[in-house]
């Protein structure tokens, strides 16, 4: 089935919309595995946030959140990731681990081509160098938030003044990169604002 068949069937409703529902839960299981290993989760706790994913992308197709910028499947994959690293930090109780982010997690483009999988594990310390402020707003931009949520989330003026924010965040996170050696001191990544 296409993406557009998908997203028409979930927007017609009723008995079409549940068996699309049905066949995207099996057809999209063997995530849950894949889940398990990734964030070393128990088989129950991947079942809810593999359901809570479930209703927040059916959701987010009915009231029309989902704009169709990636595939419908990349699109629940993200949710899906975020609800089980929702739990991870729901059953910790220190509260350094509520930042426990992966450069993969930025999703940034630069990040995932300059930085070597083996030093991605210490990237948490590295993190906690930056005000409060650029913390949350880095973990809210890596949860998906929109530019509006994260300026409500964080009590900024607007999304113009938030993205701005995210751009200097960004680059106070990588002068901290640069001089850890964990990305090229030469590398240029200053840009407009809107690569990331």
């Amino acid at each position: 089935m296409t993406d557009q068949k998908f997203i028409d069937s979930i927007l017609t409703g009723g008995g079409e919309m549940h068996k699309t529902i049905d066949r995207f839960y099996h057809e999209n299981f063997s995530l849950v595995y894949q889940m398990m290993g990734a964030h070393k989760l128990i088989k129950e706790e991947v079942l809810d946030a593999y359901s809570d994913a479930i209703t927040a992308f059916v959701e987010n197709i009915r009231y029309q959140k989902f704009r169709g910028d990636s595939k419908c499947r990349t699109y629940f994959i993200r949710i899906f990731n975020n609800k089980c690293i929702d739990i991870i930090r729901k059953k910790t109780t220190n509260r350094i681990n509520k930042y426990t982010i992966s450069l993969e997690d930025l999703g940034t483009d630069l990040i995932q081509e300059v930085v070597d999988e083996e030093k991605n594990t210490g990237f948490t310390e590295f993190l906690f160098q930056l005000s409060e402020i650029c913390k949350e707003l880095l973990m809210d931009w890596s949860d998906g938030y929109s530019m509006d949520e994260i300026a409500v989330r964080n009590g900024l003026k607007n999304a113009h003044t938030a993205r701005s924010k995210r751009y200097n965040c960004f680059k106070q996170l990588m002068t901290i990169l640069q001089k850890n050696n964990i990305v090229d001191a030469n590398l240029n990544m200053i840009s407009d604002g809107e690569q990331f």
